[in-house]
């Protein structure tokens, strides 16, 4: 199984909580490819030969998308996810009124293009801590799980 990671990390925390996802993945033997959005990915690109695919992104401002984001935003827009299997984690700060206000956003968007949330989604304080490692330990068992349980349909 493969999963597909596109993400973008200011201060290093959401990079840091796509590294423990991804081992988690890996001790499950999933495959993973990771982006980071600040290269560039087009979303078709990205939503294309996976059997899984992850959102993770910190919050910006308000509870905004931050601009790592935003070309997906504006490409999910335009695209159908026809029901493909996708899960969101984000980072964020609870100093905010609006604590990972990004997550709920691309929950959102994915949801609007067709896609299915196939895991409830992780936010997370700051630096992943233990408690957030195991949370993510979860959610990369139910992502796997639940992909393959569509697959198998």
């Amino acid at each position: 199984m493969q999963v597909k990671i596109l993400y973008t990390s200011l201060t290093g925390n959401t990079q840091e909580a796509v590294d423990v996802l991804s081992d988690a993945l890996e001790n499950i033997d999933a495959e993973v490819v990771a982006f980071d959005a600040d290269d560039g990915i087009a979303a078709d690109e990205f939503f294309s030969d996976g059997d899984a695919y992850v959102l993770a992104s910190y919050t910006d401002g308000e509870g905004e998308l931050p601009d790592g984001m935003l070309d997906l935003a504006d490409d999910l827009a335009d695209i159908d996810l026809n029901g493909l299997p996708v899960a969101v984690l984000g980072t964020g700060d609870t100093s905010y009124e609006y604590f990972c206000g990004a997550v709920d956003e691309l929950e959102k968007l994915v949801q609007q293009a067709g896609g299915q949330l196939i895991a409830p989604s992780v936010k997370i304080e700051m630096a992943p801590d233990d408690a957030a490692c195991a949370a993510i330990a979860q959610f990369a068992q139910t992502l796997v799980t639940q992909a393959q349980n569509l697959s198998e349909n």
